[in-house]
């Protein structure tokens, strides 16, 4: 396990979570990062993050997702992530803005994408009671890094699926053609002029 991702709690707070490094200080809460952040650059702290907030899935299930801001090189990273309990990883989406973004406008933007995402479903339980398929001919989802040195695992509907489960909801569709596309991690709603400066490839994942 990477030793910067194994930190639970700020070191120089004690907030949580704490999975931020500079250089090789940490694990530091977002606000301390920003704190550091101003002091080297000069550059203003960002506001404080807003308040949770849930969305209902088209299957009915809540998902408590929270705010986390920082400041990358490249602009300012709004993220909303669900913090979720047992095995799966959840949502989490993020858009990224210029330095002197208005942090409002980017908090309601990555809320709607949030919303809109939540409100579909690419997967339904399987009819037998066991695994899932598709509710259509589309699926998409989130690459994670398994911390154990596995492959990369799967996030659909914000569900953790195994690469098995994954291919029992596409068995139904054997024989049939497919492409398969990789999507960036965020939304890029920088300026032309700063995504000329730093170029779309410099946004962070």
């Amino acid at each position: 396990m990477d030793e910067h991702q194994t930190g639970t709690r700020c070191r120089k707070c004690g907030r949580s979570p704490a999975d931020q490094w500079l250089n090789d200080e940490g694990p530091l809460c977002d606000l301390c990062l920003d704190e550091q952040i101003a002091a080297a650059t000069g550059m203003p702290r960002l506001p404080a993050a807003p308040g949770p907030v849930e969305v209902v899935g088209l299957d009915g299930r809540r998902h408590v997702l929270r705010y986390r801001l920082w400041r990358a090189p490249t602009g300012i990273s709004v993220r909303l992530v669900e913090e979720c309990e047992g095995a799966d990883d959840g949502f989490e989406f993020a858009v990224l803005g210029d330095h002197d973004a208005d942090v409002d406008e980017l908090a309601v933007r990555v809320r709607a994408e949030a919303e809109a995402e939540i409100a579909r479903c690419y997967v339904e339980p399987a009819p037998q009671g066991a695994g899932w398929r598709l509710t259509g001919e589309e699926i998409a989802g989130r690459l994670i890094a398994d911390l154990e040195g596995g492959p990369v695992r799967v996030v659909v509907d914000g569900r953790t699926l195994s690469w098995d489960e994954l291919g029992e909801a596409l068995a139904s569709y054997e024989g049939w053609r497919f492409r398969l596309a990789i999507d960036a991690s965020l939304t890029d709603v920088r300026s032309d002029a700063a995504k000329a400066q730093w170029g779309a490839q410099d946004a962070p994942g």
